[in-house]
């Protein structure tokens, strides 16, 4: 009896878990999904500044005046962390935003080349797998990168990337893909990709380890032929990382913290060799590249030119994501949040410029989960 009771917990516990990772979408979700245009055909006019902010339920909030007012340019629906809504990542190249929306759902990649217009990036000519003959459904992605007018996104052991703009998409997927690696068995999740920048042009993706051996920073993914085929590098100089953090480069130079914050990590060779621990000074952290420069915004916020020396930043700078523009103009967002700061003295004093109703939804917060600046149609 103890067994079967045992049994029958395990099972119960099973599904939960199922159940909060796959929300299923309701046929109105689909309907939704099924409303908006294809892309595919957009003509970038990069000449209008603009901030681009998202949150859960494809909630995206736009400025093209500098962070002084603000549109809320689309929403779906309300969503969580898990479900057709979920949305937690904004990616920008040439002229065109590019927001993730789904998670544990079917997943599509909204887009725009003015910031207020969206519909789907896809053109939907190619059909990824994930899709299940949707054109309109990609690939899971935790989050999005854009890159010389590449986009990139990853999730659960699967790549894609567009180098047209949506017209048409690769995929690329790392089950049993490293079988013959002497580390053993690949499992990752959770991972988040960046642009190295133009010298290397390198994407490198940055995802959990899952399993129970291997290093405890996570493990770390390059490609470098614009997101088509992917390695499992080896970087050295990581051994020392007591846990996966945040990985941010600002052009020229990797960035990666460890599980705190408290230490962080420097790569000049697109990942393939670190330097540190460099203590930051600081811990519980979000790292963010402001003007070039890497910011540890929290209670204590702390910045770096190089990721190695780290200096005090204005006691005022808010704990959160901070976004630059090519003005200078900084502004602030958090999860836990429902407004947008602005900041045109350096971080010195903020005021709010912008605040919303959250959804009325349990499983994720409600706040503002990303942002990016960029140039685009006026």
């Amino acid at each position: 009896m103890k067994s079967l009771r045992y049994l029958l917990a395990l099972c119960v516990l099973v599904i939960t878990s199922s159940a909060t990772f796959a929300a299923e979408e309701s046929p109105e979700d689909a309907k939704l999904r099924a409303a908006i245009p294809l892309g595919g055909d957009f003509k970038p006019n990069p000449k209008v500044g603009a901030f681009v902010v998202v949150g859960h339920g494809a909630r995206i909030i736009v400025s093209k005046d500098d962070g002084q007012t603000w549109k809320q340019a689309f929403f779906a629906a309300p969503g969580a962390d898990h479900g057709p809504w979920a949305t937690k990542s904004v990616a920008y190249t040439n002229g065109v935003f590019a927001v993730p929306v789904g998670w544990g759902a079917a997943t599509i990649y909204l887009a725009s080349d003015d910031g207020l217009n969206w519909r789907h990036l896809t053109s939907g000519a190619t059909k990824v797998p994930d899709g299940k003959g949707d054109p309109r459904v990609m690939t899971g992605a935790w989050s999005l990168t854009g890159g010389n007018g590449v986009f990139v996104s990853s999730g659960y052991m699967t790549f894609s990337a567009t180098a047209d703009l949506g017209k048409t998409f690769t995929t690329f997927g790392m089950w049993g893909k490293f079988k013959d690696d002497p580390r053993g068995k690949l499992s990752a999740h959770h991972i988040g990709t960046v642009y190295c920048g133009e010298a290397s042009g390198r994407f490198l993706a940055l995802g959990d380890n899952r399993g129970d051996t291997g290093p405890k920073f996570g493990h770390l993914f390059a490609s470098d032929d614009q997101g088509q085929s992917w390695k499992w590098i080896t970087p050295q100089g990581l051994d020392a990382s007591t846990g996966r953090g945040t990985l941010k480069c600002n052009g020229k130079l990797l960035v990666m913290t460890d599980a705190t914050a408290a230490n962080a990590w420097t790569s000049t060779d697109a990942g393939e060799t670190w330097n540190g621990p460099h203590a930051t000074g600081t811990q519980r952290a979000s790292l963010n590249v402001v003007n070039g420069e890497f910011w540890l915004c929290s209670k204590k916020s702390r910045a770096s030119a190089d990721g190695k020396s780290w200096r005090d930043l204005p006691a005022a700078v808010p704990e959160s994501q901070v976004i630059a523009s090519d003005k200078g103009t900084l502004i602030s967002i958090h999860a836990q949040r429902f407004n947008i700061q602005r900041s045109t003295d350096g971080g010195q004093s903020w005021s709010e410029v912008h605040s919303f109703v959250p959804a009325d939804i349990k499983g994720g917060a409600q706040g503002l989960r990303d942002g990016a600046f960029g140039l685009v149609a006026p």
